[in-house]
């Protein structure tokens, strides 16, 4: 069941925001909070065995094991080493081997038999497993959890909590990617959202419904249709190639930004507030600042699971760039499992370590001062924007000869000519004016206008105001509009883009 569907939008989420009013009434504090949390873990399961009853029971048992070892750590050393014959770490270093071997054999196996056959020139025949939906984002969750028990910072509070905490819908297939010490008090003060929570949250979930259906899916055609071009070997100018590149750089952010304030939303209906994910990443000065501002999760995640256990800044300039360098290949190979997904990471690790050494460089300097003025982060802003860009054709190609045709089609800047029995026209992948129009709005929309969590900030001093949400008939009407046009769109079904990583 897809966010972006009917069944969800006019059964389930109703259904849930109905027994979470009932269900809500009668005692409070205590008793209330019990009451919602096992809604919500029911609401929870039930969407989640809507994708299958096989990837449903690989999540519980996954949630069954880290609550067990979860126990097992939680208890005094003493005991811990009566009732064990290994030792605390070992057992921690198992727990993480047991975590990231599903990931790796549902994940990861077709594509490792793939390319060892290749290396021992064998023709293999390899049924590659399905990817349970969600994996990547709850095996992270998991590992976070088991690390916080592990280190004493959260102790278990029963296999229920840890259940709920683990498969909370708005979030276990896609994101954000939560820790427990961000959800404990809110699971523990669970109480009726309150009249203007739901508005927001109705507000944010609208606009990232909008978002989704009426901007990434629509720009979505244009950007399939050149990479798919590439793929096949088709005639490309330079213009449509980077027309497409745009296209899809422009798609992936408003399907991410779209799912991300719909899940946020989907919290806020029912008074979570789950971490923000996205702050317009595309208006960033630097990588450095687009890692930041772009699924900011996870680049917490793999800044304090990866990065600063590799020794992160502590041994000298060098080691720092290596490892940012190692974190982000990783953090490529997190994305897929292919080549293309790890020269994607290994090149954002580049140019992460190209910014911090550029940056200690100018510290202090007046170049530094020169470079903050209006002008010089104009510029950093669209060469940011460019390298990021470049980046994201190598991250959607299907293979490295499709990527390196978008490449070279880019770089040479000329038409490549037609076949004229083939009935091809020039620019036969952009004709009217929709995909150009697209690409305004959305260019419009990214560098002229507040983000939805500026839209949304309460009290905000920003000075266009007159984008500020307000519960006011004016937006009411306007999202209601807005709605009901994306509701007609809702029928060409499509998934969420990281619903593949």
């Amino acid at each position: 069941m897809l966010f972006n569907s009917y069944p969800f939008l006019f059964c389930f989420l109703p259904l849930l925001l109905l027994t979470w009013r009932f269900m809500s009434g009668g005692s409070g504090g205590s008793g209330a909070a019990s009451r919602l949390s096992a809604v919500l873990l029911l609401f929870s399961a039930v969407f989640y065995a809507l994708w299958g009853a096989a990837f449903t029971l690989l999540l519980a048992a996954v949630i069954a094991m880290n609550y067990a070892f979860g126990m097992a750590f939680a208890a005094p050393d003493n005991v811990f080493a009566q009732k064990h014959r290994i030792g605390r770490k070992k057992m921690f270093v198992l727990a993480m081997i047991l975590n990231l071997l599903p990931l790796v054999w549902f994940k990861y196996s077709g594509f490792l038999a793939q390319n060892l056959a290749l290396l021992f020139s064998a023709n293999w025949e390899f049924a590659t497993p399905g990817l349970p939906l969600g994996i990547s984002f709850y095996t992270f969750i998991q590992i976070a959890w088991l690390s916080a028990v592990y280190q004493r910072r959260v102790t278990p509070e029963g296999i229920a909590r840890h259940a709920l905490f683990s498969s909370c819908f708005p979030y276990v297939i896609s994101g954000p990617i939560v820790r427990y010490e961000q959800m404990k008090d809110q699971f523990d003060n669970f109480s009726t959202s309150t009249s203007e929570g739901l508005a927001r949250g109705l507000s944010l979930f609208s606009l990232g419904l909008a978002k989704k259906v009426l901007l990434a899916d629509s720009i979505a055609v244009y950007a399939n249709s050149v990479f798919n071009a590439a793929e096949k070997g088709f005639p490309l100018s330079g213009l449509e190639a980077w027309l497409g590149s745009f296209c899809y750089t422009f798609q992936l952010y408003f399907d991410f930004s779209g799912y991300t304030d719909m899940a946020l939303g989907l919290g806020l209906m029912i008074g979570l507030r789950l971490p923000e994910n996205f702050d317009s990443p595309y208006k960033s000065t630097g990588i450095v600042d687009f890692w930041r501002r772009w699924h900011i999760t996870l680049g917490s995640w793999l800044r304090d699971y990866l990065y600063i256990p590799l020794g992160g800044n502590r041994a000298g300039k060098l080691t720092q760039y290596r490892n940012l360098f190692l974190t982000m290949f990783i953090g490529g190979v997190w994305h897929g499992a292919g080549w293309t997904f790890a020269i994607w990471g290994a090149l954002h690790g580049v140019m992460l370590a190209v910014n911090h050494y550029f940056r200690a460089a100018i510290k202090g300097k007046s170049l530094e001062r020169v470079l903050k003025t209006l002008p010089c982060r104009l510029a950093f802003i669209i060469f940011t924007f460019l390298c990021v860009n470049a980046c994201w054709v190598v991250f959607r190609a299907a293979t490295f000869t499709g990527a390196a045709r978008m490449y070279s089609t880019m770089a040479a800047g000329s038409a490549a000519p037609f076949p004229s029995e083939a009935g091809l026209l020039p620019n036969n992948y952009f004709q009217g004016w929709q995909p150009f129009a697209l690409l305004l709005i959305c260019s419009a929309i990214v560098w002229l206008l507040p983000n939805t969590r500026e839209i949304l900030k309460s009290g905000s001093a920003d000075a266009r105001t007159r984008l500020q949400w307000s519960a006011s008939g004016l937006w009411a009407a306007g999202l209601a509009v807005l709605t009901f046009v994306t509701l007609i769109l809702v029928s060409r079904k499509s998934t969420f883009l990281y619903f593949q990583f």
